[in-house]
């Protein structure tokens, strides 16, 4: 699990390298041999598909070869959607791999340094500043569909965190929908909970 987060409600568990470098994880002409097969034999039994979803047991830009890999994949003929914490999004290199998909999903668990630590942990050379104008940038270029989600959690005093997350989203003039959701499989700390109805209300 190569990822710039360690987020206590993680399903996959604590982050075992915890990175920032780009790095090649696999050959993007085998990850598109692989895709095609599994492609033909959902066609064969009539299943249809909406995307070809990056979705890694970590964070998916940290794959150097993503870009390349969108690009291959494209030929396939079905959108390519890439879901991300958006930690990179402030690298160049990062921004224009991901201006290649068709759907990307961001994550905004918090626009306060205090909350996007305890929450996300993130690596320790990462600015939250520099993520959020990242994020910003990169809403303002993409063609495709955007979307964010914001994790909510039981014990967390969120103050005005909740007003200052619409505010922020509010500066991405082309957001199509911004989620709210709560952890429902097993998370990284035993502490996690599920933000209760009252919490998941307000921030709506």
């Amino acid at each position: 699990k190569a990822c710039s987060y360690s987020c206590v409600y993680c399903q996959l568990g604590k982050t075992s390298e915890n990175v920032v470098a780009r790095q090649a994880f696999y050959q993007p002409f085998d990850i598109l041999k692989e895709v095609k097969r599994k492609v033909a034999n959902a066609t064969k039994r009539n299943e249809r598909i909406d995307y070809l979803t990056f979705v890694s047991d970590g964070e998916p830009t940290i794959d150097v070869n993503i870009g390349e890999e969108i690009s291959l994949l494209k030929r396939i003929g079905i959108p390519i959607a890439v879901l991300t914490n958006a930690s990179m999004l402030w690298l160049n290199d990062v921004k224009q791999d991901l201006l290649k998909a068709d759907y990307v999903s961001l994550k905004v668990d918090a626009v306060s340094e205090d909350l996007w630590i305890r929450i996300d942990r993130p690596h320790k050379d990462l600015k939250l500043s520099a993520i959020l104008k990242g994020i910003q940038d990169f809403a303002e270029a993409f063609k495709g569909t955007i979307v964010t989600e914001t994790m909510l959690l039981d014990d967390i005093d969120y103050g005005n965190e909740f007003e200052g997350i619409a505010t922020f989203l509010a500066t991405l003039k082309k957001l199509n929908r911004a989620y709210i959701a709560v952890p429902t499989r097993p998370p990284a700390e035993t502490w996690v909970k599920p933000a209760k109805e009252q919490a998941v209300n307000v921030a709506f």
